[in-house]
């Protein structure tokens, strides 16, 4: 397959058919939190939670990321029947070697994950179909479109399986194309301008699940390891050129003081983090800094991209105490500022002196 699998419509059916199989065996936790209230639409977002990790460990096996326990067994390991749930769990743990990917499965991050357990046959006849019949979620990069080891299609899946980021959060993937025609016209002049500045500093407030970070990231390594910047999506602009030329050690650290994102919602800045955290390893292999094949654990620890979870509007901005009324579930969410541990909160207000008057609510709606 040449072409992102999340775009096809015939492999998204099989996708919802697999949630379909597993949401009708789900057993729910006692007392467990899902994003949907009612019995059945908590053992679909169950369902939906595990078809999409397994996604995301196929689409790392595809790449040799990790060890390849969903597509084929590995030598000397037995699987059984009985097994499947915990073969799948075994998998899911594979993303969560690293600082900058362990949040695609912490239970603040993906609380569905952990409401409930599929059966066990089901999860093994979710194992076979990856091993036998699903598509390769691999693919090389175009003129005109990111290979797949940017993550693209791990992006793309996110929505399609689970329905309230869609629904609720409104989240909406941006074409490849779409992404680089923007960049061509906000960073490439904002390099030309900044060339003598040591960072070239991006944010996205509404980061999604990365693809304009990683487009970001692509073109800053192009600049910083080449002192050249060509448009991707626009004929006729000459490239910007005559910048220095760094390692791919420094720009790789350039980088990831540069290129900042904040989403809303916990789970898409996780999958946001992950692609990030891969992809710069990809492009340091791709230069000899690491060795091929890439495995996710061998990629240094230091590469923890800055990707926020919170109200891009309100995050520090306003006291904690403030934000936790407006958003009561991110004011304490494990990790929220990774790896910035020097974030703090802007100071509380001064006690009300006259208890007769109420508090003033400063506190933004």
């Amino acid at each position: 397959m040449t072409v992102n699998p999340a775009m096809d419509r015939a492999f998204r059916r099989q996708l919802q058919q697999q949630v379909d199989a597993l949401a009708a065996t789900v057993s729910l936790k006692p007392n467990s939190t899902c994003v949907a209230s009612a019995i059945d639409d908590a053992r679909r977002a169950v369902a939906a939670a595990w078809v999409y990790t397994s996604c995301v460990v196929v689409w790392a096996e595809d790449h040799d990321l990790v060890r390849p326990l969903l597509r084929r067994s590995p030598t000397g390991l037995v699987r059984t029947p009985a097994s499947g749930a915990l073969w799948l769990g075994r998998a899911f743990e594979q993303l969560a070697v690293h600082p900058g990917t362990q949040w695609l499965i912490h239970p603040a991050y993906q609380p569905a994950l952990w409401a409930g357990l599929p059966s066990p046959a089901a999860c093994t006849r979710l194992i076979d179909w990856w091993a036998n019949q699903a598509p390769s979620l691999a693919y090389p990069a175009t003129d005109t479109t990111p290979g797949s080891i940017s993550g693209w299609p791990v992006g793309d899946l996110l929505p399609v399986l689970h329905d309230h980021l869609r629904a609720g959060n409104a989240l909406v993937q941006t074409p490849s194309w779409v992404a680089d025609l923007i960049l061509d016209l906000s960073l490439i002049p904002a390099v030309d301008s900044f060339r003598d500045e040591h960072l070239v500093r991006t944010i996205d407030p509404a980061c999604g699940t990365g693809h304009f970070l990683i487009r970001a990231i692509d073109y800053l390594w192009q600049w910083w390891t080449t002192g050249t910047l060509s448009s991707r999506s626009t004929s006729g602009r000459p490239p910007v050129i005559g910048g220095p030329a760094r390692s791919p050690v420094e720009a790789a650290r350039r980088i990831l003081a540069s290129v900042d994102g904040v989403d809303i919602d916990p789970l898409t800045a996780a999958v946001a983090r992950f692609r990030s955290t891969i992809y710069i390893g990809h492009l340091l292999a791709d230069s000899g800094v690491l060795p091929r094949p890439l495995r996710l654990e061998h990629i240094p620890h230091t590469i923890t991209p800055r990707i926020a979870v919170g109200d891009a509007l309100l995050l520090g901005r306003i006291p904690r105490s403030q934000y936790r009324r407006v958003h009561p579930h991110l004011a304490d969410l494990p990790g929220a500022m990774f790896p910035c541990e020097e974030f703090t909160w802007p100071p509380e207000p001064e006690p009300n002196p006259d208890p007769d008057r109420p508090p003033a609510d400063d506190c933004p709606r």
